[in-house]
């Protein structure tokens, strides 16, 4: 029930509109070996050759995938094609980037398939863990839907929020993102809004009862989950469960 959930909200977002994940099988062994000996070449200075981490941050393990889980292939793709080598930014080719994160699966855990990745299908395809699709971490960088709900003397809070999903944009709320948070189902979620009051033009009495998107971080705390809010807007008169 929780993958179901996590998958309907990711095609719901506009960070995020992959429909099928790593788990799908998306490269191949061969590919995987091809990378290894890239990576190998041109990457284990920075990232060690087991991937641990040294000037560069870790390519394997939790950290890694907290990291870069629930968003699309492209994301990371696009972060290796413009930064990495650290030296020499950008000078691979466009195949051996494809295959160096074909090695970043297989050393993570994510089985092979039968047809190489390719540069067509990174925007369509969800990185997820081994286990699949989970909840993001605290320190996300978030894009949530919800109502906006004052606990008189206690806050703000977002009640009835939808699942946190990735956004690559903090500080701004687009017109294409607010059509699909209009659109986006209420949840089960609660989160205290920190900082809100702080923000530009912040107006309760306009923005109380009605359903709103918020950008933020995410902050995981036993019984008291918040988002450090970047970004609001109203996304709807009224907010009915």
């Amino acid at each position: 029930m929780l993958a179901r959930r996590l998958a309907i909200a990711i095609l719901i977002s506009g960070a995020v509109t992959a429909a099928k994940t790593v788990l799908d099988g998306v490269y191949t062994a061969a590919q995987a070996r091809r990378g290894q000996a890239q990576y190998e070449s041109k990457c284990a200075s920075c990232h060690r050759a087991d991937l641990s981490g040294f000037s560069g941050p870790p390519l394997k393990g939790d950290l890694f995938m907290d990291r870069w889980r629930e968003f699309n292939l492209n994301v990371l793709f696009d972060l290796m094609r413009n930064s990495m080598p650290a030296d020499n930014p950008g000078t691979l080719s466009a195949p051996a980037y494809l295959d160096i994160q074909a090695y970043l699966l297989q050393a993570n855990g994510i089985p092979a398939g039968t047809r190489p990745l390719t540069a067509d299908v990174l925007a369509a395809t969800l990185l997820v863990g081994k286990d699949g699709p989970k909840p993001l971490p605290s320190s996300a960088q978030v894009d949530v839907t919800g109502c906006f709900t004052q606990d008189t003397g206690n806050g703000w809070f977002l009640t009835h929020a939808s699942e946190p999903i990735r956004t690559l944009n903090l500080f701004e709320i687009t017109p294409a993102e607010l059509k699909q948070a209009h659109a986006t189902p209420l949840g089960d979620h609660l989160f205290r809004l920190q900082n809100v009051t702080e923000m530009p033009g912040f107006d309760p009495e306009k923005l109380g009862g009605n359903k709103v998107e918020v950008k933020g971080i995410l902050v995981r705390q036993l019984n008291n989950e918040r988002i450090n809010v970047n970004a609001l807007q109203i996304a709807g008169s009224g907010c009915e469960p």
